[in-house]
Parts: structure tokens; C-alpha cells; sequence
């Protein structure tokens, strides 16, 4: 019987895993990042022709949308996320979810494939990851020789709902902001 210590390195040989349940999330990008967006809260993708500013509203909300006769409220994805390095896409795309009965559309650099993950593969943040974008994050699955970070859409709202709230001092109550209930 051989021995050879790289078949019990962490890095090449992983246990099998005995879960059978997977999960699905979609590749976006996002500046020069790849984040995951779980596949069943994504309604729809789309370009929309305008948007309409949203005056007092944090940066982060790039204003509200027509979509098939309903009205969205659109979020700039980087802002959200605190992602400042890398060019923006000059024709965003937009993905439309819902939290808590409410459409939004996240607006993002380039939709990529859907992946198919085992969930025994979820793995805990990495040490070196921004506080911020990971409190915004869902958990990491393995991918492509790196991580991909799943974007938690209801934290996601509650992060902007809570900052709207902050810009617009406490004349608004707290139940008042969309998505704040949950």
C-alpha cells in the first residue's frame, strides 16, 4: 500500500458528499465581481427604457421603472453591495425579484449561466471579505477555483430600506419603508 501525503491535502481531494440536494443561483456581474443571485427569487430580465429619479432616495436606488404596467423600484446593484473598483456596463441589465410582495430591479453589469451547487459545498465567508457585502450575503459556494458569494435579496432590502429611513431622519416611520417588515 503507497502513501502519498497530496491525497489527503484539503485542496485536491474533497469527502463525497452524501447530500443530494442542490441549489441553483444565477451569475451576475457586477462591476468586477461574480455574486450569485438564488434562481427562485428572480421573476424576470430585462432593459427598461427610463427611469425615473427618485428625489431624497438613497444612492443606491437608481429611481423606479415600468415593467409590464407594474412600477419597480430599481437598485444599483454596486452601490448596494459597496463595490466601487471596476468600470460600469453602459447598458445595464436588469433582474427583476420580489421581497415581501414587492418588485425591484437589480441593476447589474451582465447575467451569467445558472450554476447547479451542492449544498454540502456551502462554505462559511472567507476571512478577508468586506463586513459589509457579507452581512448582504446569503452564504459562498465553491466556484471556479474561488468562491461565489449568494446575495441575500431580503437582507439586500432591509439594507436599503433601513438607509433610506437614516437620509430621510425620523419623520418616516420604521414600518413605513417597503421591505422593513421582514
Amino acid at each position: 500500500m503507497s502513501f502519498d501525503l497530496a491525497d489527503f491535502s484539503y485542496s485536491r481531494h474533497r469527502p463525497k458528499s452524501h447530500s443530494t440536494r442542490t441549489v441553483s443561483h444565477f451569475t451576475i456581474r457586477v462591476k468586477d465581481r461574480v455574486v450569485g443571485l438564488p434562481v427562485d427569487c428572480v421573476k424576470t430580465v430585462f432593459h427598461f427604457d427610463k427611469l425615473t429619479p427618485v428625489p431624497l432616495a438613497p444612492r443606491e436606488i437608481a429611481g423606479l421603472a415600468n415593467l409590464r404596467g407594474r412600477i419597480v423600484t430599481a437598485l444599483h446593484l454596486d452601490r448596494c453591495l459597496r463595490i466601487d473598483k471596476g468600470a460600469p456596463s453602459s447598458n445595464p441589465v436588469a433582474v427583476g425579484v420580489c421581497h415581501n410582495g414587492e418588485d425591484y430591479a437589480l441593476l447589474v453589469d451582465d447575467m451569467g449561466d445558472v450554476i447547479v451547487s451542492d449544498e454540502a459545498d456551502r462554505v462559511e465567508a472567507p476571512s478577508h471579505a468586506e463586513g459589509h457585502m457579507m452581512t448582504l450575503m446569503s452564504g459562498c459556494f465553491r466556484y471556479d477555483q474561488g468562491f461565489l458569494s449568494i446575495i441575500d435579496v431580503g437582507a439586500l432590502i432591509r439594507s436599503v430600506a433601513l438607509q433610506s429611513e437614516t437620509a430621510n431622519g425620523p419623520g418616516i416611520s420604521k414600518k413605513s419603508a417597503r421591505g422593513a417588515d421582514r
